[in-house]
């Protein structure tokens, strides 16, 4: 028998180690659009972070979702282009990015530059990113604080205080990908600490599931119930936030892609 607390800590450390696995999937699909002639969206990093990992979670995710990699463009074209606005028409001075993962928004998008962009993710998880920035670039972008904690024994609100976050300032929060590795409780208690800690005029950019399609999805720690109602913007506005769009991924990917999927997965933008 191990000691006391062995078991949570080995759990933690293999939950941690499959969403890394994740980012990597993530890398993967970034960087083959960006060998696209015309990509949607182009990460010139991606490559760093593509592993053998990564395309081999990639071809599963496939035969169960053929959508998968079309889905996961658009939504990144979402955020962005919402981030894109916001930084423009609102004097957003800060960007938080909770469960960050391989993500380099802060390098690839210029008018990031002179923004704090906290990303946000387990400790090994950051270690590891910063470990390959600094082997491949040299260094970090410079308006980057990572963070690394676990949010689920850490309180978001002290995380970031402690890291510089202002808040008073005007913020943009980004949960791409996240909420789905979090029990009901979890969800609850972010959405609290999300709504406390932003003042009136802040906003976040999410994505979702239905319960129904998480049922049917290639990664083993998304096929249980999922933590929150099918009906995503009924719960926000629950817990005292304002919808400003929110769309089908299908519908994105008929736009850009021309093909129409059924699959319901959301992309909602939202403030207080």
């Amino acid at each position: 028998m191990g000691k006391p607390g062995t078991s949570n800590k080995n759990s933690e450390q293999d939950t941690s180690k499959q969403i890394r696995h994740t980012a990597d999937v993530v890398a993967v699909i970034r960087y083959k659009e960006g060998e696209k002639e015309s990509p949607l969206i182009y990460d010139p990093f991606a490559r760093l972070f593509v592993s053998p990992q990564g395309e081999e979670m990639l071809k599963t995710a496939l035969k169960s979702w053929p959508f998968f990699s079309d889905y996961l463009i658009v939504r990144a074209k979402f955020i962005d282009d919402h981030l894109r606005d916001l930084c423009k028409k609102e004097a957003v001075k800060q960007i938080v990015i909770l469960g960050a993962g391989n993500d380099m928004r802060a390098a690839r998008l210029d008018f990031l530059k002179g923004r704090k962009v906290f990303e946000v993710d387990f400790p090994d998880q950051i270690t590891n990113k910063k470990q390959i920035l600094k082997n491949e670039l040299g260094t970090l972008p410079e308006n980057v604080i990572c963070v690394g904690a676990n949010l689920k024994e850490t309180s978001l609100s002290n995380t970031l205080s402690q890291a510089g976050f202002n808040r008073e300032e005007k913020s943009v929060f980004i949960l791409e990908g996240l909420i789905y590795y979090l029990t009901p409780e979890d969800v609850d208690h972010l959405f609290e600490e999300l709504f406390n800690i932003s003042p009136p005029g802040n906003f976040f950019l999410l994505d979702h599931i239905s319960p129904d399609m998480s049922q049917k999805s290639p990664d083993s720690e998304k096929s249980t119930k999922l933590p929150y109602p099918e009906d995503s913007v009924s719960y926000l506005n629950n817990k005292g936030f304002k919808i400003i769009e929110s769309a089908l991924l299908g519908n994105l990917t008929a736009i850009h892609f021309g093909k129409s999927y059924k699959e319901r997965w959301w992309v909602i933008a939202f403030t207080k």
